[in-house]
C-alpha cells in the first residue's frame, strides 16, 4: 500500500485523539511479502470522525458501513489507477485482545502500530492467538469455538482463504462449520455474492467448487449447480452435467489466461496453442475486455467464469429419453437463462450482471450451431445482432463447452470448424464492427416514409434487411438503400 496513502493516516493519528493498529488481512499480507490491497484499522476514539478525515486530506471517497459500529471506508485511486480501501472501525471490545478474539481466523488477528508496519524491518505484530505459527503450519483456524455460527458468511470464507493462501482447516473448524451450516441461509446475500465473486478468481477455481460440495456449501448458494451431479448425457458427452461442468469451468479459467494447475486440465484435449494462435492479434484486446468491471470489483473475468458454472443448469429440467435411448435436453438454454438470472437476482447482483450471465448461458449453443453450418456474412451479422459485443466473449464459452463435451475423444473434425467460427467471430467484433457489431445507417424510418412506405412494422423489415445486405457487402452506399428499399416496398410481407 504506498506511502502516499499510509503516511496522512499516521499525521492524522499523531495530531487527534486516536489511538489506532492496523489489523486483520494488511498484516497478514505483509508478513508473507505480499503488498495489501486493502488496510483494517482499529480504533479508540472516534473512527467515522478519523474516516472523514483521511478521505478529505488524500482526496479519497469516504462512506459509513455501519454509524452504530462506528465503522467506515475511505477508497482512494492511485495516480495510476489503482483502487485502494482503509476500513476504520471502532474497536470491538475493552482491550486490543479481546478485539482480535472476536474476528474470523488466527491468520486475521494480528495486529501492529502504523510506525511499525511502516518499517523496513521485519514485522513483529501482536499475536495472541498465534496466527503466525498457524500460517506457516498451513493451519486455518477460528479465532472461537463460535466464530462460524457469530458469522456465518464465515463458512464460505473459508474456503476462499484455504484456496488463496494454501491452508487447510483443522478438524475442529471443519465440525463447528458444519454445525453452523444452517445459518448461512441468514447471511445477507451482498455478502454471499462478494465472497462467490472472490473464490472466482482464485484459480484453480474447480479446487474450490469441489471444496464447496464436500463440505455442503454448494447445494446452499448455488443449488441449481449442486443438483447437477449424476444428470447423465449420452455421447459425444464424455461426463454427466456435473462433471461436464466443470471441466468447462476449468477449460474457461485456461482460457482467460489461468495456470495449468488443474487435474482436470489433463482430461481435456490439448488444444490450448491452437487457441492462444487464433486470438493472438486481439489477445491484448481481449486481455483489457476481461478485467472491465462491470461492477465494483467484479471484473468481467469472473462473470464469464459464473457463465461457465451455470451454463448447463436447466438440462436436469429438460431431460428426455427417447424410445432409441438418445438422451436430449431440448430448451435447456433458455431454461437455463431463466434460473440463472433468478439465482443471480437472489444474490443482488446488478442488472447489468445479470443481463451479461443471461444472454451467455442464454445463446451458449450457439457457435456450435454455426459450425455445423456456413459461416457467411449474414450469419455473423446475425449473430452480433442477436447477443451483441457479448458474442465475443460467447466464442471463448463455446470453446470451453467443445473441450468439455468431448474431453480426450475430440477429433480435428469436430474442433477445427468450432475453433474457425470463434477466429472468424473475434476478427468481425475486432477488425470490422462498423460491418457486423455496430452498423451505419444508411436509411432512417423517415426515408423511408419519404418513399411511401406506411407507419408499421413493414419499415423495421426494411431497415434491418438493409443492415443485413450491408453485413453481405451487397449494399455499401445510401443510393443502393434506397433502390433495395424500394424493390422491398413492393414484396409480400
Amino acid at each position: 500500500m504506498p506511502r502516499a496513502l499510509l503516511e496522512p493516516l499516521k499525521r492524522l493519528l499523531e495530531e487527534g485523539p486516536y489511538e489506532a493498529r492496523v489489523v486483520g488481512g494488511a498484516v497478514r499480507d505483509r508478513l508473507i511479502g505480499r503488498e495489501p490491497n486493502d488496510l483494517d484499522v482499529v480504533v479508540v476514539g472516534p473512527a467515522l470522525r478519523l474516516a472523514r478525515a483521511l478521505a478529505d486530506r488524500i482526496g479519497g471517497f469516504f462512506y459509513i458501513l455501519d454509524a452504530r459500529r462506528e465503522f467506515g471506508r475511505v477508497v482512494w485511486r492511485s495516480p495510476g489507477g489503482r483502487r485502494f480501501y482503509i476500513d476504520l472501525t471502532r474497536r470491538d471490545g475493552a482491550s486490543w485482545e479481546e478485539d482480535l478474539r472476536r474476528r474470523d481466523f488466527t491468520i486475521n488477528a494480528m495486529m501492529a502500530d502504523l510506525d511499525a508496519f511502516l518499517s523496513a524491518e521485519p514485522l513483529m505484530p501482536f499475536d495472541p492467538l498465534g496466527g503466525l505459527e498457524d500460517l506457516r503450519a498451513g493451519r486455518l483456524r477460528p479465532c472461537a469455538p463460535d466464530a462460524f455460527r457469530q458469522d456465518p458468511v464465515r463458512i464460505i470464507r473459508a474456503v476462499r482463504f484455504e484456496a488463496e493462501f494454501g491452508l487447510q482447516m483443522t478438524a475442529e473448524a471443519e465440525q463447528a462449520l458444519q454445525e453452523a451450516l444452517p445459518r448461512l441461509i441468514l447471511v445477507a446475500p451482498e455478502r454471499v455474492r462478494e465472497e462467490l465473486v472472490k473464490i472466482l478468481l482464485i484459480p484453480p477455481l474447480v479446487r474450490s467448487l469441489r471444496r464447496m460440495e464436500a463440505l455442503g456449501i454448494l447445494p446452499e448458494i448455488l443449488p441449481e449447480v449442486a443438483n447437477l451431479r449424476g444428470v447423465m448425457q449420452g455421447p459425444p458427452h464424455v461426463w454427466d452435467v456435473y462433471e461436464h461442468t466443470l471441466r468447462t469451468v476449468t477449460a474457461m479459467e485456461r482460457l482467460l489466461g489461468g495456470p495449468m494447475e488443474s487435474p482436470e486440465l489433463l482430461d481435456l484435449a490439448p488444444r490450448w496453442a491452437e487457441i492462444d494462435a487464433a486470438m493472438a492479434p486481439w489477445r491484448e484486446r481481449l486481455r483489457t475486455r476481461w478485467e472491465e468491471e462491470i461492477a465494483t470489483d467484479h471484473p468481467r473475468r469472473a462473470l464469464l467464469l459464473l457463465a461457465a458454472l451455470l451454463h448447463d443448469i436447466g438440462k436436469p429440467a429438460t431431460r428426455t429419453v427417447e424410445p432409441d435411448g438418445r438422451v436430449r435436453f431440448i430448451g435447456h438454454e433458455r431454461v437455463g437463462a431463466e434460473w440463472a438470472a433468478r439465482r443471480l437476482e437472489m444474490l443482488r447482483f446488478s442488472n447489468d450482471e445479470i443481463e451479461e450471465i443471461e444472454i451467455l448461458v442464454r445463446y451458449h449453443m450457439r457457435p456450435h450451431g454455426l459450425a455445423r453450418g456456413r459461416l457467411t456474412p449474414r450469419a455473423i451479422y446475425r449473430f452480433f445482432r442477436d447477443i451483441g459485443e457479448r458474442g465475443v466473449d460467447l466464442s471463448l464459452l463455446a470453446l470451453a463447452d467443445t473441450l468439455a463435451v468431448w474431453g480426450p475423444t475430440l477429433t480435428d473434425g469436430i474442433w477445427g470448424p468450432r475453433l474457425e467460427v470463434a477466429r472468424t467471430l473475434w476478427q468481425a467484433f475486432f477488425e470490422a464492427p462498423e460491418r457486423f457489431v455496430r452498423p451505419s445507417l444508411l436509411l432512417r424510418g423517415e426515408d423511408l416514409l419519404a418513399l411511401g412506405v406506411p407507419e408499421g412494422p413493414q419499415i423495421g423489415r426494411i431497415l434491418e434487411a438493409i443492415r443485413e445486405a450491408q453485413a453481405a457487402g451487397e449494399v455499401t452506399t445510401r443510393e443502393e438503400a434506397l433502390a433495395l428499399a424500394r424493390r422491398l416496398m413492393d414484396e409480400p410481407s
